[in-house]
């Protein structure tokens, strides 16, 4: 990949109004952020463009990586997190939930909720155009879950007339190995395939002690095929289809943080003392006798057809998914088999079709379109142990299930989801006097969501009572099955303004209405509970500029987006019995600063910097309060709150106002270097540096016990390659500094004691492993072949 972009980059002559030596001036970067092609210079929005050739000497090989890439942009990996935009993410459990941020492949929504630890995190990135990172809400022009941002990759399409194979390999710390090849063959003077496979691996890095095994190794495969055919010069029709499976072993266990009171007896840090480990910040060993594992299966398929009319180009994307994931994890983390069986499978099928009309016309620029989605998520789950009331050698264990009505049955649970979505949308773009272009675009979406809980029986797992001389369960059949059902329609709009100061500088201003829509949540023990649509306004301006006779790009931009009725997830109950549920948490603003350069300093030497300043507040959000520890997770004498809404005899929570979104550091920055050296008159030998840094984060809302300090990584590669370009060869480092930070921090199942005890009950916390903590070291070629 990096052979193509670099060779392409020292040949392009386009700039914005600048038509001089290109080996002097930066590249043209083309983007489609309002679904068509237009130079990224051009487009009042804020986006960071990451190409090939930018991916290729980063070394990072799976989607969560974006977030050392591109400021601003983070990624939660704790339970159903997933990505963060401007500091405003989704983290949610439940089946029916959406992601504020959208992750669009080739045109496509991914909006299947992945719970698992591994998700979208374990995704690979092979034969990459370029990714597009939309910053704000973008419902106008795309399809469901866009009201913080869209994350949009764009693969490589098939090539008519060329015959090219191009592979990879590299192999690294750990056993560390990324192999990947495409083949480009034409079919004929109007058709094109394009296949492409990719499988990576890598050892553990976390010690099990109890077995002498590390963990957290895992293993991806990977198959893309891609026809491309084009019967006249206005018609081509584009056929994909991709394969993807996970594995891993371990994607899901913690090591532990900070020792807490335990469980009834039960002490995780005591029941690890045996084999040495020692709680702490950089603790990455534990002793586990449960599974723990992530097996997941990926399957699309997409068909997207381009008819250039007199009124425009027309574009139809049919897309269907399918998804399976089969998670487990030993929740007590530890030999015992107080919380071992904790075994989910989840995933569904999702189909999507957009319709969509791009023309222009006099000063007018227009898009109309249709949109629609289907999905129905599943996740069926058996989550118990021995809870300290059975001995270890029982065949039973005792249910933990903590979803819905019949939570306490001792059966375990199915649920059934389905989503349906359709929405039309259109933007009118005019240029109403010279250098100045205003910008209107609308959507109207309707949604329709439905749950069903169901419960079944398994001879092995029982209520606790069981545990106490009482039946296996309440009754003798499972608990009835209930239904929910909610419905909710929004109109969402952006109204932009931009004007030329110069040919190339640009300055613009727009405002924004985000929707992300209703879901339901299944609290344990309860029925299932409506959640409202999430909402946002976003106020943003900016400046766009090309200076220094086209040598430098500078994009500076301002912002604001407060959201209410924020979905957001909380662990709710009295320790140490409690659940996770997602909820209306109330209000969140964010706001800040973004600045991206890009400078061209000699034909031979090319700078990049980028800043994000964001700090997020909380203006409403009831929390579980968590002030009768000795380590209290939030201030004491403030449990006082009750959120609007919630029935008069509810229990008093903790208003998180003034604190901020979790995983949203408020700074991040990244400067980046490129330099050639001609190697006599053979070839090129190219330096390549990163420096990523972000600032704390909170891993749980509110709580000052789960703060991971900032931190900063350094990359680095040297490569050779000939002047011919058919091979290239290169050593890399990714934390060169073998910089230690953890993914995330929580609080240790298990391990609190009981709430308001005298004396008090400590709170124990739990570290989320991070591949990048440790120096990753390694050596890579690439080949091309063909022309």
């Amino acid at each position: 990949m990096s052979t193509e972009a670099k060779a392409q980059a020292a040949n392009e002559a386009e700039t914005n109004e600048v038509v001089e030596d290109a080996t002097t001036h930066l590249k043209k970067v083309t983007v489609t952020a309002q679904r068509r092609e237009e130079s990224l210079q051009d487009v009042p929005i804020a986006i960071s463009v990451i190409d090939a050739a930018a991916l290729a000497d980063s070394n990072y090989t799976a989607i969560a990586d974006i977030q050392y890439l591109s400021p601003g942009v983070n990624f939660n990996s704790n339970f159903g997190g997933g990505f963060n935009i401007r500091g405003i993410g989704t983290q949610s459990l439940l089946m029916t939930a959406e992601q504020s941020v959208g992750l669009v492949i080739d045109g496509v929504v991914q909006g299947l909720p992945e719970v698992s630890f591994a998700g979208p995190s374990y995704q690979t990135m092979t034969d990459i155009e370029r990714i597009e990172v939309l910053k704000g809400p973008q419902g106008t022009l795309f399809g469901k879950n866009s009201s913080a941002g869209i994350i949009q990759i764009i693969t490589k399409n098939p090539q008519l007339n060329e015959t090219t194979l191009e592979a990879a390999i590299s192999y690294g710390t750990d056993n560390e190995t990324n192999s990947s090849a495409t083949l480009n063959v034409p079919l004929g003077q109007k058709a094109a395939l394009r296949v492409n496979g990719v499988y990576q691996q890598r050892d553990g890095f976390v010690e099990n002690r109890l077995t002498n095994q590390d963990i957290w190794s895992h293993e991806r495969l990977g198959f893309r095929g891609k026809l491309l055919v084009e019967p006249t010069d206005s018609l081509s029709l584009l056929f994909t289809g991709e394969y993807r499976r996970l594995i891993d072993d371990a994607n899901g266990a913690w090591t532990l943080r900070e020792c807490g009171s335990g469980f009834l007896g039960f002490v995780p840090c005591d029941e690890l003392a045996a084999f040495d480990i020692v709680a702490g910040p950089e603790n990455m060993a534990g002793a586990w006798d449960g599974k723990n594992y992530t097996r997941q299966t990926n399957t699309s398929l997409s068909m997207e057809a381009n008819w250039d009319t007199p009124i425009g180009t027309i574009t139809s994307i049919s897309a269907y998914r399918d998804l399976e994931q089969r998670i487990a994890v030993d929740t007590d983390a530890t030999p015992t088999e107080v919380y071992s069986y904790n075994h989910n499978t989840s995933g569904g099928d999702q189909f999507t079709q957009e319709l969509r009309l791009n023309g222009e016309r006099n000063i007018f620029n227009y898009t109309l379109g249709a949109y629609y989605y289907h999905a129905t998520p599943f996740q069926r789950g058996t989550n118990g142990g021995k809870l300290t009331f059975l001995p270890d050698e029982s065949p039973f264990i005792l249910s933990a299930v903590a979803i819905g009505p019949g939570a306490a049955s001792g059966y375990a649970v199915d649920v059934q989801a389905e989503t349906e979505s359709t929405a039309i949308f259109g933007q009118l773009e005019a240029e109403v006097s010279p250098g100045l272009t205003l910008i209107a675009g609308g959507r109207y979406t309707s949604d329709d969501v439905e749950q069903t809980i169901r419960y079944f029986d398994l001879p092995f797992m029982c209520a606790t009572a069981f545990a106490f001389g009482g039946d296996c369960h309440p009754s003798d059949t499972p608990p009835t099955p209930t239904t929910a059902a909610t419905s909710a329609d929004e109109f969402t709009y952006k109204l932009t303004a931009q004007y030329y100061v110069t040919p190339n500088i640009n300055i613009y201003s727009s405002y924004a209405r985000g929707y992300k829509g209703p879901l339901i949540a299944y609290p344990a023990n309860r029925p299932q509970e409506l959640v409202r649509p999430e909402t946002s306004k976003s106020w943003e301006a900016g400046i766009k500029s090309t200076l220094l006779d086209g040598t430098l790009n500078l994009n500076v931009d301002v912002f604001k987006t407060t959201y209410d009725d924020f979905q957001g997830q909380q662990r709710v109950g009295t320790p140490p019995v409690y659940y996770y549920t997602t909820t209306n948490a109330g209000g969140l603003e964010t706001k800040g600063i973004e600045a991206d350069a890009q400078w061209q300093a000699t034909p031979n030497l090319q700078f990049g910097a980028s800043v994000s300043y964001i700090p997020t507040e909380f203006t409403e959000f009831a929390v579980q309060c968590y002030d009768q520890y000795t380590n209290p997770a939030n201030p004491i004498g403030e449990c006082n709150y009750i959120q609007p809404g919630l029935p008069a005899d509810a229990p008093p929570q903790f208003n998180a106002s003034g604190y901020p979104q979790i995983y949203s550091p408020e700074w991040t920055y990244t400067l980046s270097g490129d330099y050639s050296v001609p190697v006599g008159t053979q070839g090129t030998l190219d330096f390549h540096a990163d420096w990523n840094y972000r600032s704390e984060t909170y891993g749980v809302v509110a709580d000052t016990n789960a703060i991971n300090e900032g931190y900063g990584l350094l990359n680095g590669q040297i490569s050779y390659m000939p002047n011919d370009q058919s091979w290239r060869i290169a050593v890399f480092g990714r934390n060169l500094l073998d910089e230690k930070f953890v993914a995330g921090i929580f609080r240790t199942p298990f391990d609190s004691g009981n709430y308001g005890t005298d004396p008090l009950s400590t709170l124990g916390y739990s570290n989320i492993p991070a591949l990048d903590s440790n120096r990753t070291l390694g050596v890579k070629l690439n080949v091309f072949f063909g022309s």
